[in-house]
């Protein structure tokens, strides 16, 4: 729980700066295109609609609403791509600090490691998880488990390969049920008064 809570923190401390960066932005970009679209629309219902008053703010009304709906949709996708982004930068920090990386590691593994189980690393990952340090652990916890010759094509973490079913323990499976339980803490905490 800890280590999660780390993890969070650094989220939110990594993002909170480029939070502000990434709004401000988006909101300039927004401004400009409700801007540009308003200019068009008041031209057009110059030039085609002039004597007609009505049809005109009818128009550059619709215009308004499109753009305003538009600018919601690039800052939500913006704020998206940041909160993905201190997500990644979270796993990234995570994987940096060996000690507590091989400490996750340790724990993910003995908490969910059976017989015949063995442990599917990334390529990234072959320095600091060696067969040693699966022994160690397997020793520990009273498993037998081995490192698998194969590897997986994920960011860090392991995936324990059992003969009647297979345990994902990789970081991003871990990542997305943090997220789940507090991406909308985190979001308020980065975009708090919007």
């Amino acid at each position: 729980m800890n280590d999660k809570n780390a993890v969070i923190d650094k989220i939110i401390s990594d993002a909170q700066a480029a939070a502000a960066q990434e709004v401000a932005a988006a909101e300039e970009k927004a401004g400009q295109t409700v801007a540009a679209a308003r200019r068009a629309a008041e031209a057009y219902a110059e030039k085609m609609l002039a004597d007609k008053d009505a049809l005109t703010e009818q128009v550059i009304s619709r215009g308004r609403s499109v753009d305003a709906l538009d600018a919601r949709r690039e800052i939500s996708a913006c704020k998206s791509a940041l909160i993905d982004g201190a997500f990644a930068r979270a796993a990234q920090a995570l994987k940096a600090d060996k000690k507590a990386y091989k400490a996750y590691l340790t724990r993910a593994i003995s908490s969910a490691a059976e017989d015949g189980d063995e442990v599917v690393i990334c390529a990234e990952d072959e320095k600091t998880v060696t067969a040693a340090f699966i022994a160690g652990i397997a020793k520990a916890a009273g498993v037998k488990i081995k490192l698998a010759k194969e590897r997986g094509d994920f960011l860090g973490g392991v995936i324990l390969s059992g003969k009647q079913y297979d345990k994902n323990l990789t970081l991003e499976e871990e990542l997305r049920l943090v997220r789940e339980n507090c991406e909308t803490a985190v979001t308020d905490v980065l975009f708090k008064g919007e």
